[in-house]
């Protein structure tokens, strides 16, 4: 099941926070669906904006499971979205720029367990015990700065239940997809 929320803005203050820059979810999959979020400044217009460069800063996506063709896909599809929303990438004095970055962590749902799990039905009757399961939660962060690369203009993010035994074919479709969920909420000229 898919969320979409666009939520109340917050500073990220000047350029030293880069590293809070991009922080949208990844590498998704599972039943668990994908959660996007969206944020924009609310002191900026975009109805003036037309072109964009990738940050000269673009941090390594933070976790090793992003390989080199995954990292090419990300760009690419991240340039396809932005062209197909009338932007136009360029190399230098672009009116925004684009940086991205993907975490993974372990999370865990506890719960307890039924009376009749487990090897042993009369140690575990009336007495149920508490599992535990652990999972880990990617997640993919597309930011937007402005021109001069110093403020947070606009954060999207995808998040979602990572799996273990995806093969390369599905994470890619499963990036693609965060990356096109995350753009839709970006600002078409």
């Amino acid at each position: 099941m898919e969320t979409i929320h666009v939520i109340g803005w917050r500073s990220i203050g000047p350029r030293g926070n880069a590293a809070a820059t991009t922080f949208l979810s990844l590498l998704l999959g599972g039943c668990a669906g994908m959660a996007i979020q969206a944020d924009q400044d609310p002191a900026v217009s975009f109805d003036s904006y037309a072109t964009y460069a990738w940050s000269s800063t673009q941090r390594a996506p933070g976790d090793v499971r992003v390989t080199p063709a995954l990292n090419a896909q990300i760009r690419d599809d991240i340039d396809r979205h932005l062209a197909e929303k009338g932007y136009d990438r360029v190399n230098t004095e672009a009116d925004f720029i684009v940086t991205y970055q993907v975490t993974v962590e372990g999370e865990t749902i506890g719960g307890t367990l039924d009376y009749y799990q487990g090897s042993n039905f009369a140690s575990s009757l009336g007495n149920p015990g508490y599992a535990a399961r652990r999972y880990e939660e990617g997640t993919l962060i597309i930011d937007v700065l402005d021109g001069e690369g110093e403020r947070l203009i606009w954060r999207g993010t995808a998040k979602a239940e990572v799996r273990q035994r995806a093969s390369p074919e599905d994470r890619s479709e499963k990036v693609a997809e965060a990356v096109r969920k995350v753009l839709e909420q970006f600002p078409s000229r």
